[in-house]
């Protein structure tokens, strides 16, 4: 089937991939088919919840429901997505592209105190693709917890979900379950305008001084124009003798901006954002931070440009010897690696343990 949407059929449009495009190709199509998902497989929601580092409450997969395009009352705006239990109300504020949430946007939702006040465990999440600001997250925060009822600030990002879909074991283990999350994947990686998360694992060339800032920093960093966020990130590491090639990869926990400035506070890493992570990944990321900070002060980058710094876990080995274009492409693969990497390059995880 080949199925067009708009008028304009000529040239290289794609034909739509998933079904959920059939409700739009914009902000409020992506979150109606995260709600589908919530909603549908009680097992996937409780993992969403649990990724923003929200406890469940008890029998929580009986008692749910979820609440799309909520309104309560004139002059709070409406809700992407509610998850509601017994004593348990959770408000997702979703935002796409490089857009996020403005502190008045999501603390217009704490003034309900009615309708929070019939609930014990109150939070709002900021789902978005790029972390909040230190400071929009610090005065968000602060503000909720002085409201009566308290409510939490948490937050998630879209690679997160991605990565949830991808590794979701449907609860009914049915094959129009594992087909409808499918569709999901395909949606938001191949439909969605964002064009953002069609990358499992990211290769790069990258010379010495940008392997210390991986190996010792557990971070890479993009231009904002590249258009590519991956799941993991395997650096290939060039001018380094019989150790170059791909032999580290590591998964991507965090994106937050980094615009460089002449203070050199530009960026913190905000000990609440990222669930999951340890006082080591923290340790490490500010090493991350500060050869960063050197790297653009001796290169001269432009003050203000923003870019985008992945976060990551640990870096693992592959295999025993790194793994070198020349190596791969003998292999023939549907894919090669070509001699000079460009930017938004990527394999699946399957493609780049065959050739190990």
């Amino acid at each position: 089937m080949r199925l067009h949407i708009g008028k304009n059929h000529e040239g290289n449009r794609s034909p739509v991939q998933s079904v959920f495009r059939l409700a739009g190709g914009g902000e409020d199509a992506l979150t109606y088919a995260l709600g589908y998902l919530l909603a549908y497989d009680p097992g996937f929601c409780a993992k969403v919840i649990k990724a923003c580092g929200i406890r469940l409450p008890a029998a929580f997969r009986e008692s749910y429901s979820v609440h799309l395009q909520e309104v309560t009352g004139t002059g709070y705006g409406r809700r992407d997505i509610v998850i509601e239990a017994d004593g348990f109300r959770i408000v997702f504020e979703a935002k796409i592209g490089g857009a996020v949430p403005t502190p008045d946007q999501l603390l217009k939702y704490s003034v309900e105190t009615e309708v929070w006040e019939q609930f014990t465990r109150r939070g709002i999440v900021a789902l978005t693709k790029v972390g909040l600001s230190l400071a929009t997250a610090n005065c968000v925060s602060s503000s909720l917890r002085k409201h009566k009822p308290a409510v939490r600030l948490y937050q998630l990002q879209w690679h997160r979900v991605v990565e949830l879909t991808l590794n979701h074991n449907p609860s009914d283990n049915s094959e129009v379950s594992r087909h409808i999350f499918r569709e999901f994947e395909r949606f938001i990686r191949s439909d969605f305008p964002m064009g953002y998360y069609d990358a499992e694992v990211s290769i790069q060339d990258v010379n010495p001084g940008n392997a210390k800032i991986f190996k010792e920093g557990w971070m890479y960093i993009t231009d904002q124009r590249d258009k590519k966020a991956p799941l993991y990130f395997a650096p290939y590491f060039t001018r380094q003798g019989r150790n170059s090639g791909v032999s580290l990869v590591g998964r991507v926990m965090s994106v937050v901006d980094f615009t460089p400035s002449h203070t050199g506070k530009e960026t913190e890493v905000n000990d609440n954002d990222v669930v999951g992570a340890k006082d080591e990944h923290y340790q490490r990321w500010e090493i991350g931070l500060k050869l960063l900070r050197e790297r653009a002060k001796n290169e001269g980058w432009t003050p203000n440009r923003q870019r985008h710094i992945f976060c990551l876990d640990c870096p693992i080995t592959l295999g025993t010897s790194p793994l070198t274009k020349k190596a791969f492409n003998e292999m023939n693969p549907p894919k090669q690696m070509p001699t000079m990497i460009p930017k938004g390059f990527s394999l699946r995880f399957d493609e780049l343990l065959q050739a190990l």
